[in-house]
């Protein structure tokens, strides 16, 4: 029939899909919430209703915090284990090393002693469990060389070899609950219960007697914060709700000014519990990143980016950020920094990150916490345009952060160096600033930092999307000047969807450079495009040269203006 026909002309609007800047998966343990599902969360959402307490939840909080005005995060609850360790071995003397294997379950300052020289089998030991202070009785090495730490759940392995003697093996173990330290002449307690978010608890005295008739107030980090007055429970049973333990008071008189400190372990995810819970958030949303809450090691680092490169594989370039373990009890900066060196050595990774900056953190429920920074530095990734870097001066320091004792300039310099995320502190400035967003990629790689990386990943996500469209189109006769139009569409599809990262306020790529290659086989080959993409530099040192002269000298440079 003869008739006026309409067709619609889609696609030509210059609208350039497929950027996910700025969407983030948080993937932690906390106390609610079901685990596998993703929450979509903004900074009005009800964090504690929603998901209760625990390392999430923190991690949450800061992402928040740093986060500017609109971050939306997708937040994953995962399966926790107690959050329990084993330390390292310190090894005194010059015999044979040793290791450690097991679970944290108990506290224990465990300290093996070789009595009588020998072999496995023949030599003997002697075994303390409050760091030398008592000692069991001498007994022969096992011919395995394992040796069981009391009730801690850790068992220590001498290598084969001759053992020296007095040679000295230390290894310390921490369960969920740390032991309790008395400051003061009061009687003892325990701290009981299943541990659900890391706190440092603090019970002070503040009126003799006992149940019923003493007083007491409870910070839940370390002092900086105080409860209440209140009068011990006829019971002797002190809930801390936040953190699910109970701190339970004998029935006995209290003494005044005592005070009684033990810190709390959270609960960890497993990696293979992590990516579990994962599968199905991943089926429904596509995110520019994923935040792994909790202490991860090399393996960890090595099933992140298997998936990384799964999820590129996917056309869905997606990077992990990680985080490692605060230190140890007894362990100074310079041997955690060791041991985060030497999990570097075992792995590298281009899709994957590792933070390790921490300190004390002041939140929006007025506690300050000791944790992991890589919500804050979530946040601001979250804040910024995927070209910038997170150290950037001018946008200000880490305001809510307060970096720990023995962090220095050697430390952030050798961890920076080696492919961690550190803060850093500048002379005349107050607050820490971020240092560089380094990933875990080898040091020939273009994608050692994350602004690469995350710039990078927008442009090949518009530029697939755009490509798309020209999928098959007519290529046209290339061979004939101006005939190729399919190819020339392709091209401008490609160059108006990178187009709107120059164009961007502010700019996310200085330029680019895309070019259809002449004299393809397109029939048997299909069409190879080259994309340069032209990035914008980071200033990552100043230097000032300043030199004196005197006024109206020979070589005041005024005075040769004039001339």
């Amino acid at each position: 029939m003869n008739d006026v026909i309409e067709y619609l002309v889609d696609g030509n609007s210059g609208l350039a899909p497929g950027s996910v800047s700025g969407t983030v998966i948080v993937a932690g343990v906390c106390s609610a919430g079901e685990v596998g599902k993703g929450y979509l969360l903004g900074k009005r959402s009800d964090l504690q209703s929603l998901l209760g307490v625990g390392p999430l939840v923190d991690r949450l909080r800061d992402t928040f915090a740093a986060g500017g005005q609109e971050p939306i995060v997708i937040a994953v609850p995962v399966t926790g284990l107690p959050g329990g360790y084993i330390g390292e071995v310190k090894h005194t003397g010059v015999g044979p090393e040793a290791t450690t294997t097991g679970l944290g379950s108990q506290n224990a300052d465990a300290v093996v002693q070789i009595v009588v020289a020998g072999s496995l089998g023949t030599a003997t030991y002697k075994l303390s469990l409050d760091g030398g202070q008592t000692w069991d009785n001498p007994t022969a090495t096992p011919a395995n060389g394992q040796i069981t730490l009391g009730d801690s759940g850790a068992v220590l392995t001498l290598d084969a070899g001759e053992h020296v003697k007095d040679d000295k093996y230390a290894v310390t173990v921490r369960g969920p609950i740390g032991p309790v330290e008395k400051i003061g002449n009061g009687p003892e307690l325990t701290v009981t219960g299943t541990v659900k978010a890391a706190a440092t608890l603090v019970l002070r005295i503040t009126g003799a007697g006992s149940r019923n008739v003493g007083t007491y107030q409870l910070s839940e980090d370390g002092g900086d914060n105080w409860g209440v007055i209140r009068t011990i429970p006829v019971d002797g049973a002190i809930p801390v709700s936040s953190s699910g333990v109970t701190i339970n008071v004998p029935d006995e008189a209290m003494v005044v000014g005592t005070e009684y400190r033990c810190r709390l372990n959270a609960p960890v995810p497993s990696i293979s519990a992590v990516m579990s819970a994962l599968e199905k958030p991943l089926e429904l949303f596509d995110v520019e990143s994923i935040l792994i809450v909790g202490p991860s090691d090399s393996v960890d680092w090595a099933a992140c980016g298997a998936k990384a490169d799964e999820l590129w594989n996917q056309h869905r370039p997606t990077y992990f950020k990680t985080e490692f373990r605060l230190p140890h009890d007894g362990e100074d900066m310079n041997d955690w920094a060791a041991a985060w060196k030497a999990e570097k050595a075992k792995y590298a990774h281009r899709f994957v990150m590792n933070v390790v900056a921490f300190g004390e953190v002041s939140d929006a429920t007025g506690l300050r916490k000791l944790r992991n920074w890589s919500g804050l530095q979530m946040g601001r990734v979250l804040s910024l345009p995927v070209h910038r870097a997170t150290g950037r001066v001018r946008d200000g320091g880490i305001s809510q952060g307060i970096l720990p004792e023995g962090w220095n300039e050697a430390v952030q310099f050798v961890l920076e160096s080696a492919g961690a995320v550190t803060a850093k502190t500048y002379a005349g400035l107050t607050s820490p600033y971020w240092g560089d967003s380094r990933t875990l990629a080898e040091p020939t790689s273009d994608f050692q930092f994350e602004e690469v990386l995350r710039t990078v990943f927008k442009a090949v996500r518009l530029s697939r999307i755009a490509a798309l469209s020209g999928m098959y189109d007519e290529a046209g006769d290339p061979a004939a000047e101006g005939s190729a139009a399919g190819l020339e569409y392709l091209k401008g599809e490609i160059e108006n969807a990178l187009e709107s990262m120059v164009a961007a306020k502010p700019t996310e790529l200085a330029a680019y450079i895309v070019t259809i290659p002449p004299g393809q086989d397109i029939v048997n080959n299909g069409v190879g495009v080259e994309i340069e993409l032209i990035g914008i530099p980071i200033i990552r040192k100043i230097k000032l040269f300043l030199s004196y002269t005197y006024a109206g000298s020979k070589v005041d440079p005024r005075l040769a203006e004039v001339a």
